[in-house]
C-alpha cells in the first residue's frame, strides 16, 4: 500500500513538473513570436481602435538601421520592409519615354543628380516587367534630332505614339535634397532626403494622368565609411523611386494597350512591338485610324479620341530584332505608317 501512494506521488510530481514547463515553454514561444526575431519585421498584437475595430501593424522588431561599424548598409539584415506583391498588367507591356529629370536644389546640376534619377528610375520600370524605356537616342532620331526639351507638348507626344509605339511619357523634377553628415566611432556617417515631383503623360491625348511625389525616410539612406554622402544620397534616390515606379505602373494601367505600324510592304505590315513587349507568333490586331481629338470647349482639355475606323486585321507572322514583328494582312486594307494596333477581342 505505502508503495502504491509513493508511486501516485511520482506520478503525480513528474506530471506537474511536465505540466510547468510546456506553460513556459509555450509562453517564451508565445513571447518570441510577438517580440520577433531582430532584423525582422512582425504583427502586433489586435488593439481596439476608437471606432471598436480590431487593427493590427506591421512593426520591425529593432531600429532598421543597425549595423556594424564600417559597415555600408540601407537596412540592417536580410530582410527589409515587406513590399506589395507585384500586380500583373497583362503579358503585354508599355512603352515608356524617362525624360531627364530637371534638378531645381540649390546645386542645380552640378552633381549630375537629374541623369542618377533618370537612368535609376528607367532600372526600376525595366525590373518592374511592367515596361520597356525606350532610348533616348531613338527618340532624338525619330524627332528628327532636335532639341528634346519639347517632349511634353502634344504634337511630340503623338509623334512618340504614332512613331515608336510609346503610351507614356515620363518627366520629373528633383525639388529638394537633404544629407546629415555625422561620426559613428572612428567612421564618417551620412544620411539624405530626396523629394522629387514626377508626371505620366498619356501621349494619345497630352493629358496628365499620373501625378507623382517621391521622398524616402531618412534612415533608409544610411551609409558609414568612405565616400558617405554619396552612398547615403545614391540610396535616397533608390527609395524614394520605388513609389515613383509603382505609380507609373498603376496610371500605365489605366490605358488601354496598343502600338502602332512601322512601315507597309505588300500584303505584309511591322509592327513597333514585339518579343520584348510579349506578343507571340499568332496573335491577331486590328489595325485603325486614330480618330480625331474631341475637346472640353470650356477648359480646352483633350476628353480623348474617338475610336477611330478599323482597317482591318493581321496575325503576327514572325518576331525580329529587340521589339518588332512581321505581321500578314487577313483581311482588310489601306493600312498605313502611323495607324494603331491592338489586339483582337
Amino acid at each position: 500500500m505505502k508503495s502504491k501512494r509513493i508511486v501516485v506521488l511520482v506520478l503525480v510530481m513528474f506530471t506537474a513538473s511536465f505540466f510547468i514547463s510546456s506553460c513556459a515553454l509555450f509562453g517564451k514561444k508565445e513571447k518570441d513570436q510577438a517580440k520577433g526575431k531582430e532584423g525582422q519585421w512582425v504583427y502586433s498584437t489586435q488593439k481596439t481602435s476608437p471606432t471598436g475595430e480590431q487593427k493590427r501593424a506591421t512593426t520591425y522588431s529593432k531600429k532598421p538601421y543597425a549595423g556594424k561599424e564600417g559597415e555600408d548598409v540601407a537596412l540592417a539584415g536580410t530582410e527589409t520592409k515587406p513590399v506589395i506583391t507585384p500586380y500583373f498588367l497583362g503579358r503585354l507591356k508599355y512603352k515608356v519615354v524617362v525624360a531627364e529629370f530637371q534638378d531645381k536644389t540649390k546645386q542645380g546640376g552640378k552633381r549630375g543628380l537629374g541623369a542618377l534619377v533618370t537612368q535609376q528610375l528607367a532600372k526600376q520600370l525595366e525590373e518592374s516587367g511592367a515596361a520597356i524605356v525606350v532610348d533616348m537616342e531613338l527618340v532624338k532620331k525619330s524627332l528628327g534630332g532636335g532639341d528634346v526639351s519639347s517632349l511634353s507638348t502634344a504634337s511630340s507626344l503623338w509623334k512618340l505614339r504614332t512613331l515608336l509605339g510609346v503610351q507614356g511619357l515620363v518627366t520629373g523634377k528633383i525639388q529638394d535634397v537633404l544629407v546629415g553628415t555625422g561620426k559613428q566611432a572612428r567612421t564618417e556617417e551620412a544620411m539624405a532626403v530626396t523629394k522629387m515631383d514626377v508626371l505620366l503623360l498619356d501621349t494619345e491625348t497630352g493629358n496628365v494622368i499620373r501625378s507623382i511625389k517621391g521622398e524616402n525616410p531618412i534612415y533608409t539612406s544610411r551609409a558609414v565609411g568612405e565616400s558617405s554622402q554619396d552612398k547615403a544620397l545614391f540610396n535616397a534616390v533608390t527609395v524614394s523611386l520605388q513609389g515613383v515606379t509603382d505609380g507609373i505602373i498603376r496610371g500605365l494601367a489605366c490605358l488601354e494597350w496598343s502600338t502602332s505600324v512601322a512601315t507597309v510592304e505588300g500584303d505584309k505590315l511591322y509592327l513597333n512591338a514585339g518579343k520584348s513587349t510579349g506578343l507571340k507568333v499568332g496573335d491577331e490586331l486590328e489595325i485603325y485610324n486614330p480618330g480625331r481629338q474631341v475637346k472640353n470647349p470650356t477648359t480646352g482639355v483633350c476628353l480623348g479620341r474617338l475610336p477611330g475606323t478599323v482597317q482591318g486585321k493581321v496575325k503576327v507572322s514572325q518576331l525580329f530584332g529587340f521589339d518588332a514583328a512581321e505581321a500578314k494582312i487577313v483581311s482588310g486594307g489601306n493600312i498605313t505608317t502611323g495607324d494603331l494596333a491592338r489586339l483582337s477581342q
